[in-house]
């Protein structure tokens, strides 16, 4: 009788713990529907919720103890500012899904080194990168059509950026101080807004 008692109270804690660490994690997250409106955690890696289907602006602003987030393809738009300030994020990749990414997105994420921007992404807002201060290279796909304004302002330890003839504007001090970029190669055919890049950057056209 005593084993069986013992049983059915361990059997009994086993329920209670699995869907009390569930609510737990999913206090973490605030949502309006389907969209994640702001991150109350603390945790180093994060994984968003796959029921969620846009971040919304500063949903994750100012969360310094990231340092790695998982965006699940059931995302089709980031915010404004949606990340901006996370200083300890240091690689994003976002998937195919997401087709918009709002002004200031990743703008002072001074750790991130890497980014991966789909090809569903056809234009860089303004801000989306600005002082991120270690992102060393970026590629930007053929999908993208215009560069924002200040979209790479800063990022002063970029040193590479591959930028497709699909690209037709280049806003104003889109990659100012960004004097580590030696070197660009654009389409002739490209606008290019005032003091885009540093004057001491070389700008060879590919047509």
């Amino acid at each position: 009788m005593k084993r069986k008692l013992v049983f059915t109270t361990a059997l009994l804690c086993a329920t209670l713990i699995v869907p009390l660490s569930l609510f737990s994690q999913s206090r973490d997250f605030e949502m309006i529907g389907t969209t994640l409106v702001k991150y109350n955690g603390n945790a180093a890696n994060v994984t968003i919720p796959s029921s969620v289907t846009s971040i919304g602006e500063y949903a994750f602003y100012g969360c310094i103890s990231i340092t790695s987030v998982i965006i699940p393809s059931s995302v089709t738009s980031i915010g404004n500012a949606a990340f901006g300030g996370c200083s300890g994020l240091t690689s994003v990749s976002i998937p195919s899904s997401v087709t918009s990414i709002g002004n200031l997105a990743f703008a002072l994420c001074t750790s991130l080194t890497n980014v991966t921007i789909p090809t569903s992404i056809t234009s860089i807002g303004n801000y989306v990168f600005s002082a991120c201060g270690n992102l060393r290279n970026i590629t930007i796909p053929s999908s993208v059509t215009s560069i924002g304004v200040c979209a790479f302002l800063g990022c002063n330890n970029l040193t590479s950026v591959t930028i497709p003839s699909s690209v037709t504007s280049i806003g104003n001090q889109a990659f100012y101080d960004c004097n580590s970029l030696t070197s660009v190669t654009i389409s002739r055919r490209t606008t290019i807004g005032e003091n885009a890049f540093p004057s001491t950057t070389k700008i060879t056209y590919s047509d």
